[in-house]
């Protein structure tokens, strides 16, 4: 009988460590998997702001175009 329970024991630990190990190989991936995603992510993000800097820059050039057509307009 004792080493019944032994052998429940022994059992039960190795249970506990392949779930604490399966649990660590998930969250190693998940890091792994996130530095990537924030590898990739990061020359995205200089391009868009890039491309926003660029239309911004037009849009107040665009504007002040407007601005200086409708006070030539409204002078006449």
């Amino acid at each position: 009988m004792p080493v019944a329970v032994r052998l429940v024991e022994v059992l039960a630990l190795t249970t506990l460590l392949g779930i604490l190990t399966g649990l660590a190989v998930f969250v190693v991936a998940a890091q792994r998997m996130m530095f990537l995603v924030l590898l990739l992510i990061t020359p995205v993000t200089y391009v868009l702001y890039g491309l926003l800097y660029v239309s911004e820059k037009v849009m107040v050039t665009a504007l002040s175009g407007l601005l200086v057509v409708t006070s030539s307009v409204g002078n006449f």
